[in-house]
């Protein structure tokens, strides 16, 4: 693979150039115009004023000197208005962002992973349509990424889980335009990957969730039609099955089925062991086009069967679903609208052992594409994602704090500012209690998405 070009500035790889002078630019640094990205040099002349934060709009106040001389009142304007609502000074973000060093590779839909010895691992991912067969470690304490041995393949989209003995399996995703079946495992103690069995089915978009015996379901996603596949067809087909991997045999066993088909859903581990699916794409009202779903159902291992869990206010895909202290779980954000072509703001919580959805306080931007945390004194921090509406994409660099608890209960805080905008990348806690939010991919209007290689650090 060509290696990218290296932004002059800050030092980090990059595939965006500057419009006029096509010298490297990374999102630091890169200025958006009218006619498309420039350096800070080149966009300097034609810059457009830029207006003062409402921090620092005082009032103006201008003295017409020949009415002073007659005794009139001087005409005083208040910059931004009356000083209503609008005008209000927004609150302080709560925590603060710090530049960390950039991944050796730019990717999106990574995956990152935390090892037992607290490092990172970042694997796979991809650069466009191109999926890589990468992998690096990062390493808090010395604050560096390592390049670390590279998956057996490349695959992009898929999803990753860390087992109970520490070792880490990957699992489905996208490559060469096709949903895989192909799982493999990574062993921090050799740091070796080993093969392992595939999946009964070919998939993208699903999840992918420990249990508390420690074995593993995969469920949902899209798959290729079993037809049109064998006869080398490329029509994909949203799967409502799913199955277990068995770390012991290291074997796929099938499990339950779902009620609905679904893909880009959540799956949430509850405290009871059993495992909340919520929304996703699917089939809506019963027809064979697809939508966002309202629909929720849970798994008991036990039992091996989903059973129906209630419907959300508003149907949503590619959203975020975090279990909270209470064992309630927050759902933020996704995509909406009859063609996933909207995102939310909008916020639901589930109770499970009441049974019933209640919607809460709205995040302060639409997202969808983000990550949700939760953090070390039960707040959530959601970060990134993009701002969507009827093809009309823009990545974000701005983050959001819930706060379940206390005197702000059920409200939502700004959490400063990435300095990367992004969707599609990976945020994992680590063991000091700070956030890594990795790579991912900036998404502007009128252009393709671009994989990014900035990581950044969050310390509430």
């Amino acid at each position: 693979m060509t290696q990218a070009p290296t932004c002059e500035r800050h030092g980090e790889s990059t595939r965006l150039t500057c419009i006029d002078c096509e010298r490297p630019i990374c999102p630091k640094c890169m200025v958006r115009t009218e006619v498309g990205l420039r350096c800070e040099t080149c966009a300097e002349p034609a810059a457009a004023p830029v207006a003062p934060s409402r921090r620092s709009r005082l009032p103006v106040v201008l003295t017409l000197a020949g009415l002073a001389v007659l005794g009139v009142l001087a005409v005083v304007l208040l910059w931004g208005g009356s000083g209503g609502e609008d005008d209000a000074i927004p609150p302080a973000p709560v925590g603060a962002w710090s530049d960390t060093p950039s991944l050796a590779t730019i990717r999106g839909t990574a995956t990152a992973s935390v090892l037992p010895d607290g490092r990172v691992l970042a694997a796979g991912g991809g650069v466009g349509a191109i999926a890589l067969a990468a992998a690096e470690a990062y390493d808090p304490a010395a604050d560096r990424w390592i390049q670390a041995p590279p998956p057996p393949s490349a695959r992009r989209g898929h999803q990753a889980v860390v087992l109970d003995d520490g070792r880490i399996l990957l699992a489905g995703g996208l490559a060469e335009g096709r949903p895989l079946a192909s799982a493999e495992i990574y062993d921090p103690s050799t740091e070796e990957w080993l093969p392992t069995a595939p999946m009964a089915t070919p998939r993208l978009g699903h999840s992918l969730t420990l249990l508390p015996d420690g074995r593993v379901l995969a469920a949902g996603g899209s798959g290729l039609d079993a037809e049109e596949g064998a006869a080398g067809g490329q029509t994909l087909r949203t799967a409502a099955s799913s199955e277990i991997y068995d770390p012991g045999t290291a074997t796929w066993a099938s499990a339950g089925q779902m009620s609905s088909p679904r893909f880009e859903h959540s799956a949430t581990p509850l405290p009871d062991g059993r495992v909340l699916m919520a929304g996703g794409s699917g089939p809506v009202s019963g027809g064979t086009e697809l939508g966002p779903l309202r629909s929720t159902e849970i798994y008991d291992p036990a039992a091996d069967a989903f059973v129906t869990a209630g419907q959300m206010a508003e149907g949503r895909t590619n959203h975020t679903a975090t279990l909270l202290d209470d064992g309630s779980v927050l759902v933020a954000g996704g995509a909406g609208g009859d063609n996933a072509d909207i995102s939310l703001a909008s916020v639901e919580v589930l109770n499970p052992r009441q049974g019933g959805w209640a919607t809460v306080a709205s995040l302060a931007e639409s997202r969808t594409g983000h990550t949700a945390t939760r953090l070390d004194d039960g707040r959530v921090l959601v970060a990134g994602g993009e701002s969507a509406r009827r093809g009309s994409r823009r990545s974000l660099a701005s983050a959001e704090v819930f706060e379940p608890q206390g005197p702000g209960a059920g409200e939502w805080r700004p959490a400063g500012d990435m300095g990367c905008p992004r969707s599609e990348h990976a945020a994992v806690l680590l063991d000091d209690g700070s956030v890594l939010v990795v790579a991912g991919d900036a998404a502007f209007p009128g252009q393709a998405p671009v994989a990014q290689s900035c990581v950044a650090r969050y310390r509430p």
